[in-house]
């Protein structure tokens, strides 16, 4: 089993204890599930992008499209002429 030191902010640090009361106190196994999870997340987004891939790579062909003809206006420009 591997050891570290980690340090947190309080709000991280916070959060990450009452997650531990969820495993009985345990943080280091409220932890190996978090990355666990995090891990399973991201094959999950890999095999959902991938399935949609056509699509998305249209979205994003029509998006840059209509910036590059100036259909489309940019966000720094509509913050500006709204004074926002």
């Amino acid at each position: 089993m591997a050891q570290r030191q980690i340090e947190f902010d309080e709000e991280t640090d916070r959060i990450l204890e009452e997650l531990a009361r969820e495993y009985s106190g345990d943080l280091g196994k409220a932890l190996a599930d978090l990355v666990h999870a995090h891990a399973g997340i991201e094959a999950f987004l890999d095999e959902c992008e991938e399935a949609n891939r056509a699509s998305l790579l249209a979205q994003k062909e029509r998006a840059e499209r209509g910036f590059q003809e100036g259909v489309f206006t940019r966000w720094a420009d509509v913050k500006r002429r709204n004074n926002l």
